[in-house]
């Protein structure tokens, strides 16, 4: 019988756009399986998620079994146990690295940032995965989640684009999401008096620009809900009028980020490199106008469904803040326009294109 090997490694870590990627692409393959949904050449092989022991199990799986082993930690598990344990088996892994020794599996690479914007990360983290890319994608099969991180792989690593695949990213999960309106009242908010951002303080991220772009705006009717970003703390507004109107509730859950999107004036995605820029498609699925930076990835998942602007240029970030708080007509059109995109997009689709890359392996 033949197997298929999942890396696990994903369940172990904090939640973000690539663990996110992992587990709904995994969930996504269960159910396929399940419902013998699969290319003839892959019914009735084995499928195993492999994870380190001793890692919370939060996933529900029906077709998928869980394997758990090894000791190691992060990387070291990756090199060894998973090596040994997946010899003989196709392997795939959703989160840029695997074993470099095996050599029949898929790894999908999200992006270059570590490249693009090295300031963002520790020397240590861009030295090591700038390795495993190099490694991996001279030895493995490669997806990335758009064709813009096609391009970027093979520019930085030298490799033929030809021979990576684009698995998008999907918002089906999102958009099942209960909202939790608690969150309103929590923060002292009304519907459309703020604009929203989710992100980190990450320079690429630019959350910083977005901040002071709010505070030149001057709109005494609106506030900014930054979320997961920062805290006073770590940004301290100069101008004390704004300042009140400036809201850090740190992290908050799908379900309460998802209310705040339901009721903002605007989503506002100010990021200067992304691979894919899902936040704007989370926003869409909740019916929550975007405001979105001009740059390829979000162009390419945003469409035509975003208000643009160009995320070196606060004038134009002030203007279009402007612009969707008084134009009642652009936020229905922009809300219309979202769910459409949206629609492009599913984690079934998404998971056919992981069925492709095992069979070619």
């Amino acid at each position: 019988m033949q197997s298929i090997v999942i890396n696990g490694r994903f369940l172990g870590q904090p939640l973000s756009g690539v663990q996110r990627f992992a587990r709904e692409l995994t969930l996504a393959l269960d159910r396929k399986i399940s419902a013998g949904d699969l290319p003839a050449s892959l019914k009735g092989a084995r499928w195993r998620l492999a994870v380190p022991r001793n890692t919370p199990i939060d996933i529900r799986l029906s077709a998928i079994e869980i394997d758990s082993f090894g000791s190691a930690p992060g990387h070291v598990w990756e090199q060894t146990s998973l090596l040994s344990r997946a010899r003989g088996s196709r392997l795939i892994g959703f989160g840029g690295s695997g074993p470099l020794l095996h050599r029949r599996q898929a790894v999908v690479i999200h992006d270059v940032t570590i490249f693009r914007h090295p300031q963002s990360f520790k020397r240590s983290y861009r030295l090591l995965h700038g390795a495993l890319g190099t490694v991996l994608t001279r030895t493995a099969k490669i997806g990335t989640v758009s064709a813009f991180s096609r391009q970027e792989l093979s520019s930085v690593f030298r490799v033929p684009s030809a021979g990576i695949d684009v698995v998008y990213n999907a918002v089906d999960h999102f958009a099942a999401i209960e909202p939790d309106d608690t969150v309103m009242q929590r923060l002292g908010l009304k519907t459309q008096s703020f604009f929203l951002l989710v992100g980190t303080m990450k320079p690429n991220k630019n959350l910083a620009f977005a901040i002071r772009a709010f505070e030149t705006l001057k709109a005494e009717d609106q506030k900014l809900v930054v979320v997961g970003g920062s805290a006073p703390t770590v940004f301290k507004s100069d101008n004390q009028q704004s300042a009140g109107s400036l809201l850090f509730p740190g992290r908050l859950s799908d379900a309460e980020i998802a209310a705040l999107e339901r009721h903002a004036t605007a989503f506002i995605f100010p990021s200067l490199y992304e691979g894919f820029g899902i936040p704007p498609l989370e926003a869409m699925t909740q019916g929550c106008p975007v405001l979105a930076a001009d740059i390829p990835a979000v162009r390419e998942a945003s469409g035509d469904a975003a208000l643009y602007f160009d995320p070196l240029r606060q004038d134009e970030l002030v203007s279009a803040m402007r612009r969707i708080a008084t134009d009642e007509a652009l936020r229905q059109d922009l809300r219309r326009r979202g769910h459409e995109n949206v629609a492009r997009f599913s984690w079934d689709d998404s998971a056919d294109c992981v069925l492709s890359i095992l069979e070619d392996l």
